[in-house]
């Protein structure tokens, strides 16, 4: 063997230590978002953008799910669907530092089970009686070695948008109490 062959294989060995301390194989999948984007005319509801794809956690693969629109612009536009019946004049929402997480949790004799957890801070002002909250929702859903991640993604963020709705449809009721 000469120099440059064995140059060679000693890349190419370091290239696979490299690769196979890396944790393995790390799948990437688009979550068709367009579905839950829904037109609706309410500027006076607002959520902060965000970006980024999410790691779902406790899997024994990696799997990465990359929204084709960002959270924030789902949530924005499911309550701006519900919320609209409830709009009087200078009412505004907005929701801020929106957090989301996907994670898999495995315990002995029980299903396995995904839960999503999105947290935010919202401030809900009716001609300036303002109400302040924090609304952290977690749905969940049972998973199997089958499942696919993009859809129960976009089943559990539709179910927390709902939860959503209700919380901040709430904060409104309580902001109107005010006016009264």
């Amino acid at each position: 063997m000469n120099k440059r062959t064995m140059a060679r294989g000693a890349g190419l060995a370091v290239v696979a230590l490299a690769l196979a301390a890396c944790g393995g194989h790390k799948a990437r999948e688009t979550v068709p978002m367009d579905a839950l984007v829904v037109p609706a005319f309410a500027p006076w509801i607002s959520v902060e953008p965000t970006q980024g794809d999410l790691q779902v956690r406790g899997l024994d693969e990696k799997v990465v799910l990359s929204p084709s629109r960002p959270v924030s612009e789902v949530l924005q536009a499911q309550l701006r669907q519900a919320l609209q019946p409830a709009y009087i004049s200078n009412l505004t929402v907005a929701c801020e530092r929106v957090k989301t997480d996907i994670r898999v949790r495995h315990e002995d004799d029980k299903p396995s089970v995904a839960t999503l957890d999105i947290s935010m801070r919202c401030t809900t002002n009716a001609r300036g009686f303002v109400t302040r909250s924090e609304p952290r929702l977690e749905p969940t859903a049972e998973v199997n070695g089958q499942t696919n991640y993009p859809k129960l993604f976009v089943s559990l963020l539709d179910n927390a948008s709902k939860e959503l709705a209700t919380k901040l449809q709430a904060d409104i009721d309580a902001s109107k109490a005010n006016l009264k």
